[in-house]
Formats: structure tokens, sequence, C-alpha cells
């Protein structure tokens, strides 16, 4: 497995040789900001070398848009810093639910359905801090996600 960098993009090729001819294939798969795109060829090499080669050669003319039908635009739009705003967005809208699950000490049901009884209920009030704990620190787990850069 070899990883070759090119113009932003890393180019993973996996090269497998097959039992039954004893040539080799390749899977390859290129990288960019966190996203992913694999691709497979069906040709046949003599050597390991000779596929690493090819998918190097292939995986550049991908990146440069000159293999028809093969595109990895949309890895250029990949957005992670998108991604890690809404993991933080989440996590504290969940914190904020998980503050009112601890704090809240009356029915936690609208006033129509205030003659049932629900699970949250059953609980009583130390199951519903219990669960409101749980939810608080899954809350931070996001954010904290949220707030980690890859390297």
């Amino acid at each position: 497995m070899t990883t070759v960098h090119y113009r932003g993009f890393d180019i993973l090729a996996r090269p497998y040789q097959l039992n039954d001819s004893r040539l080799w294939t390749i899977e390859f798969e290129i990288r960019h900001n966190g996203g992913r795109q694999p691709f497979t060829l069906k040709e046949r090499y003599c050597t390991e070398a000779d596929a690493e080669r090819r998918c190097t050669g292939i995986g550049r003319l991908i990146i440069d848009g000159k293999v028809p039908g093969w595109s990895v635009d949309h890895l250029r739009a990949y957005k992670p810093e998108l991604t890690r705003q809404l993991f933080v967005l989440s996590g504290i809208l969940i914190v904020a639910l998980g503050f009112v699950l601890i704090l809240h000490r009356t029915d936690l049901r609208p006033w129509p359905m205030a003659r049932t009884v629900s699970a949250v209920d059953r609980m009583g009030e130390a199951g519903r801090a219990m669960l409101g704990g749980v939810v608080v620190l899954a809350g931070l787990g996001l954010v904290v996600a949220g707030g980690r850069r890859r390297a």
C-alpha cells in the first residue's frame, strides 16, 4: 500500500494479487479534506510495482480532470469546517436538553397529554437527573469532537 501526495490530494494505492492468474490489479482511493473516493481498475499487471505506478498515474489524471466519467470535484467542495460547526451546534443543543432534564422538577409533558404516564415520568426525579447527565455528556462529546481539527 502506497500513498502519493498530488495537488493537495492523497492517492492511496492498494494493489493485490489475484489467486487464479497471479497477476496484479488495483483498488485505489483519492482523499482530500477528510473526504474520500474509491476507484477500481480491471486491468491486470505482471508486477506489484507496475500496478502501483498505474494507480498513481491514473489518480493524477483523475485529479486533473482528464479521465471521462471519473471525478473528484465533490472532494474539492467538501468543507470540514462546516461539519465541525454542525457538530458543535448540535452538541450545544443536546447539552441544553440535558440541563432541562436535570433542572426541570415538574411534569415534562404538554397539557393535552397530562393524563398519560410516560417513561420519563416513571423514572422519577433521580432517574431524570441521571438521564440528563448522560445527555449532557453526549452533547459535550459532540462539542469536543467538533472543536478538534484533523492533523
